[in-house]
């Protein structure tokens, strides 16, 4: 009973503070992905669920868009944020599962699925964002990979999201490390499940670069991409860019100290590290610099280092509360700096006053479509009797 309280309590704080980033976008359809898949959703079956977009299987933001397409198209909006909202706090609830099986610490527990919900680079780009959920998806996963307790004790859970991850995000395999790792144990059962999913994986891999095509898939997003810094770029992009990689390296680093070599959270540690590392260098490889890429090496750098807070304070408890200080300062500045959702999803107008407009045309123009505009400088095309109708 205690645990439902837990979980129940966790669950409303993330949806609290995950709809409050996002209030301000909430009535708005953020310009990538946009509108795409909420109209294949009305007017297609569910096949569209296979439909690659752009040139990828992205079935997390299709089966989100089969939900939103049931409300009046007035409402889209407010829907898909709400929705996608919900959607990353139940993925912050799997990642408190993941961390409390190999912690037993509800607090602690509790922080790391919180990381996901108020990590600052979400801000930009993929708060409310019906396309970019396989983010958060990919850094749920890449946790789950790495705690053999949770493999063994939620392996058909873990099984069902990696497979929509895969068949959503086809960098998905870089986060496969820590699985290889566990493949040394001596637990038969433990290694048959890690087999699974390092098969889901690979199988999903295959489904995508066979999609998308073999060279496409080694030159990523080589037409659109930005691999260079600029001028003025701010701390917000420096951060996301260098901050990951470095403080894994650092924490790598402290892990081989003595106080740190035999520690309780040690392995966990190398295992988030190494997904960090590889998410953070294949993203920028294969698509650039782009927000969207930091959440996921953001979500995992932060949860390493609360782990390696819980240790530092056992192994220097006198220095405890100048440890939490110092972490609790790096961790509120900015977070409150950059915790309302950007000007990318903000920008524009409503959606409603958008499809008010529309309804407001057809009625003196029953043309066939009409354009409506989407934050911050982007349109959707819809059909004159999709806005009468509705």
């Amino acid at each position: 009973m205690r645990n439902r309280f837990w979980i129940l309590g966790s669950g409303l704080l993330y949806t609290l503070i995950i709809f409050a980033r996002d209030w301000k976008a909430i009535n708005r359809i953020g310009a990538d992905t946009g509108y795409t898949y909420v109209p294949d959703a009305v007017n297609g079956n569910l096949s569209v669920l296979l439909k690659p977009f752009p040139e990828y299987f992205e079935i997390s933001g299709r089966a989100t868009a089969e939900i939103v397409a049931l409300f009046p198209i007035r409402y889209h909006a407010i829907a898909s944020s709400s929705v996608v909202n919900l959607i990353w706090v139940a993925l912050a609830l799997f990642i408190l599962a993941m961390i409390y099986q190999e912690t037993h610490n509800r607090v602690f527990a509790s922080g790391a699925g919180l990381v996901l919900i108020v990590i600052p680079h979400a801000m930009e780009s993929s708060l409310g964002n019906i396309g970019m959920i396989k983010f958060p998806l990919t850094a749920a996963i890449a946790i789950a990979f790495c705690s053999s307790r949770a493999i063994i004790k939620y392996p058909k859970l873990i099984t069902v999201i990696t497979l929509l991850a895969g068949l959503s995000q086809p960098i998905l395999f870089v986060t496969v490390l820590p699985l290889v790792w566990l493949l040394r144990s001596n637990d038969h059962d433990l290694r048959r499940k890690v087999m699974t999913l390092l098969t889901v994986v690979f199988a999903t891999l295959i489904i995508q670069v066979l999609k998308v095509g073999v060279g496409a898939a080694a030159k990523g997003r080589s037409g659109s991409r930005v691999m260079s810094l600029w001028p003025g770029m701010g701390l917000f992009w420096y951060s996301g860019i260098f901050f990951p990689i470095l403080f894994c390296l650092l924490i790598i680093v402290v892990n081989s100290l003595s106080p740190f070599r035999n520690s309780k959270y040690n392995e966990l540690r190398f295992m988030l590290c190494a997904s960090t590392i590889a998410l953070s260098t294949s993203s920028y490889i294969l698509g650039g610099i782009a927000d969207r890429y930091f959440v996921a090496p953001m979500t995992l750098a932060w949860i390493c280092g609360l782990l390696l807070l819980h240790d530092f304070i056992i192994a220097f408890n006198k220095l405890k509360i100048y440890a939490l200080a110092i972490s609790l300062i790096f961790v509120v500045v900015p977070i409150a700096k950059w915790f309302e959702a950007g000007w990318f999803l903000t920008t524009g107008p409503t959606w409603t006053s958008e499809v008010e407009r529309g309804i407001e045309i057809c009625a003196t123009q029953p043309a066939s479509e009409i354009e409506l505009f989407v934050s911050p400088d982007s349109s959707a095309i819809v059909e004159c009797s999709q806005l009468v109708n509705n």
